[in-house]
């Protein structure tokens, strides 16, 4: 089949699918559900918790709220916000059942214009209409619903709300993955069949000008046997074709296949040296200028002491989240920043991607 060996056909097919179904369920799927579990999460919150962390993410984009700018807005709550010479009005409305419309986009609009802000931010945990978000790009209003909202807001929500949520999204995803695991060894199964009947009906070619055999009845039984010792001699043992494999031509498909070996390699780690590498991790980032110590809180989320409130502008993040990915299954390790002991700075999240 294709002029490759029947095993190659089969291996390159099983990889590329596994490949595919651990993207989709494992990325792409995993990354749907923990979208909606956060946006359910959100809106099992009070409006003025879950208004508190887009402000906080807000802040983290350079924005300060302005004393008594909170008001209330159209079934929600308005906040007037400066960064620098820049007024930006953000109105937030609490609850999965908003569906904004082109009403709420011009209403909005004119409380912008109203508060003499320079930009404006409608949030809400629901969804917005497609001539909805047309009508806001030509208001210069940004619309944001809670598919998008929940990676904002996810940094500065509570460390075990973060985890459960992860772990319930993985839970959902779980089923999928053996699937595709199991749909990916069937595939390559297939393809070894086909391939193997392929080569079995494929005719045996004649060579031109060949000497032709000699008729086994002119013969004598002494020859015959001779000849047949002296063939099955001299004939050497057929080599055991080589496994290629499979390659890629695009970076994304490299960087998977790197991914999978590398998993695939922690997963045959043992507790031991699973917790060493968690342990050397640690060491590594507590070593660096900016952190005091560092340790693990939970499995995924690691303190950092920082020896300065302003660490994080310093590249801190940067530099603790360079050594995680170096260990695979610490990828997306979720960072817990603690300013000095003497400093009024809240402690801040940030996720390693």
């Amino acid at each position: 089949m294709f002029g490759v060996s029947p095993w190659i056909a089969a291996v390159v097919t099983a990889a590329i699918a596994l490949l595919a179904s651990t993207w989709w369920f494992g990325i792409h799927r995993r990354r749907m559900a923990e979208n909606s579990a956060g946006v359910q999460a959100l809106a099992g919150m009070k409006w003025r918790e879950c208004a508190g962390l887009v402000l906080q993410a807000m802040a983290e984009k350079g924005y300060t709220e302005l004393p008594s700018s909170r008001q209330p807005g159209d079934g929600g709550a308005e906040f007037l916000l400066v960064k620098e010479n820049e007024r930006c009005l953000l109105g937030y409305k609490h609850g999965t059942a908003y569906r904004l419309g082109e009403a709420n986009v011009r209403d909005f609009a004119n409380a912008v214009q109203l508060q003499g802000a320079t930009s404006g931010m409608l949030v809400t945990l629901g969804s917005a209409e497609g001539f909805a978000r047309d009508l806001a790009r030509r208001y210069g209003v940004d619309l944001v619903d809670g598919r998008s909202l929940w990676p904002q807001v996810e940094p500065f929500a509570p460390a075990h709300l973060v985890e459960d949520i992860r772990h319930q999204a993985a839970a959902g995803i779980r089923r999928g993955q053996q699937m595709g695991a199991v749909g990916s060894l069937i595939l390559g199964m297939v393809v070894f069949g086909l391939a193997q009947l392929g080569v079995d009906e494929a005719p045996v070619p004649v060579v031109a000008g060949a000497p032709s055999a000699i008729p086994e009845s002119i013969q004598s039984p002494a020859a015959a046997g001779t000849a047949s010792e002296e063939t099955v001699a001299a004939a050497p043992a057929p080599a055991p074709a080589p496994v290629a494999e499979p390659t890629f031509q695009d970076e994304a498909s490299r960087q998977a296949s790197d991914a999978m070996k590398e998993l695939a390699a922690v997963a045959q780690l043992s507790d031991e040296e699973r917790a060493l590498r968690r342990s050397q991790a640690a060491s590594r980032v507590a070593d660096l200028d900016q952190a005091n110590r560092a340790h693990w809180s939970t499995q995924s989320t690691m303190v950092v002491s920082m020896v300065r409130e302003d660490g994080i502008d310093t590249g801190i993040v940067n530099e603790a989240c360079a050594i995680l990915v170096e260990y695979e299954e610490l990828r997306y390790t979720r960072l817990q920043l603690e300013p000095p002991s003497d400093s009024t700075v809240p402690v801040r999240w940030r996720q390693c991607q």
